[in-house]
């Protein structure tokens, strides 16, 4: 009963089912957008106009498509699928190496070629056949070569290829996480806001500093790059390691992986007189670039008894950039000044002391990232293998009773008409 049930899962058309299975799921997965809150799949998958015909958000829920990557049933698809391939590899491949490396003397029943040749021709028949790397037997008078054993061995390889690309995704998949943070600059940080997380994952509580941020700008004003200074400390405040990160120049230590991904200002540190306070900004973003808004209420009488609108005026502060120029409206809309940091509002009394900002991050941990790697590249190597033929010779001296003639017969599994052609000029009588 297990022969049978092993044979079943190592059959060819049920593994070529279980692919198409595993592909159809992935293209679902490809068009549903994965890991977002569920007010997104509410609105965008309501229960009234079904997607498809049958799909809603709360369907979406319960079978887990909105991280199905990570479902148990997807993953139970991928070992089904590489118990098919292991099993495959030991009841079927490794017969056909086995029986591939065997001296085998005795023709086969399907041959590709079967030719004729003088009996004296066959000392240079031989010495042709070792210039064309065929390894060959000798059983009394019956000679057998073969040449091309990788290309039998190497559908193993394709197996061990995907197998590690299978391995390297489900342990991805229970293991990786991906965190978002967004770090007020001088300020040191663990990783906790969790975006993505497999159900055996563990976070590193490393510390992390953010110790300076800065954007690089064209001339036009728009951003050409922005860089991240960050530091990796140890529990004694002590610095690992220190590098500069960027768009498409991450920081790679210790299995993590650290993107810089956006940016913002979130307020600007104002000093009136010997006091110092805070003002936070608001965000407006444009298809071109962010811009953020804050309110300065500035006072004109001296005593806070009377908190009436005429107690104060307001200033309206606009920055559209980070070049840490602010712009400073009245309340009809129109503009007063500009100022840079350490420099003065219309009033003598505030003083713009610093800008505040924080920058983003990515935080990725993908333990099997290079298992995939390693197995994509095992995979095309063996793939390329895979097509070298596998070709067997052998020469009957004793196939017809008269006694100057042999009989060669040539097999191969791929192009048979290269094998004749590569057989005819070897046994071509030149000089």
């Amino acid at each position: 009963m297990k022969i049978k049930i092993f044979k079943i899962i190592a059959n060819l058309n049920f593994a070529i089912i279980l692919l198409f299975i595993i592909t159809f799921v992935i293209l679902i997965g490809s068009i549903i957008e994965q890991d977002k809150p569920i007010e997104f799949y509410q609105q965008n998958y309501p229960e009234k106009n079904l997607i498809l015909g049958f799909l809603n958000w709360k369907l979406i829920q319960i079978l887990g498509l909105d991280h199905f990557y990570r479902t148990y049933w997807f993953i139970t698809l991928l070992i089904i699928f590489g118990l098919s391939l292991l099993i495959c590899t030991f009841l079927q491949q490794f017969p056909i190496v086995k029986f591939s490396r065997v001296c085998n003397f005795t023709k086969l029943s399907f041959v590709n070629l079967e030719i004729s040749l003088e009996y004296s021709y066959i000392g240079k028949f031989i010495n042709r056949l070792l210039k064309e790397g065929y390894i060959i037997y000798q059983q009394k008078t019956n000679l057998y070569s073969l040449k091309g054993l990788i290309g039998r061995v190497s559908p193993i390889f394709v197996h061990i290829s995907i197998l590690l690309i299978l391995f390297g995704s489900i342990f991805s998949s229970l293991c990786g996480f991906n965190v978002q943070e967004l770090v007020p600059q001088s300020e040191i940080f663990h990783i906790q806001n969790t975006i993505v997380s497999g159900v055996l994952s563990k976070f590193s509580q490393q510390p992390i500093r953010l110790n300076d941020f800065w954007i690089n700008y064209y001339e036009n004003n728009k951003i050409k790059q922005f860089y991240s200074n960050i530091s990796i400390i140890n529990e004694n405040g002590d610095e690992i390691i220190n590098k500069t990160i960027s768009v498409n120049k991450p920081l790679i230590y210790n299995n993590l992986t650290f993107y810089q991904t956006d940016w913002t200002v979130i307020g600007v540190r104002v000093k009136q007189k010997t006091n110092y306070f805070q003002l936070p900004f608001i965000l407006f973003e444009n298809l071109n670039n962010k811009s953020f808004l804050s309110w300065l209420p500035i006072k004109i009488k001296d005593s806070f008894r009377d908190l009436n609108q005429n107690s104060f005026f307001i200033k309206t502060l606009l920055i559209d950039n980070y070049k840490e120029n602010i712009f400073v409206y009245n309340l009809n809309g129109k503009i007063q000044t500009k100022v840079n940091i350490n420099e003065f509002l219309n009033s003598k009394n505030y003083k713009i002391v610093e800008l505040l900002v924080s920058s983003g991050f990515q935080i990725k941990y993908d333990p099997g990232i290079f298992i995939i790697y390693f197995g994509f590249a095992f995979l095309m190597l063996s793939t390329f293998l895979s097509y070298i033929s596998f070709s067997q010779i052998w020469v009957n001296i004793n196939k017809f009773k008269t006694p100057n003639k042999l009989v060669i017969f040539a097999k191969t599994n791929r192009d048979p008409t290269l094998l004749n052609i590569e057989v005819i000029k070897m046994t071509k009588n030149d000089k």
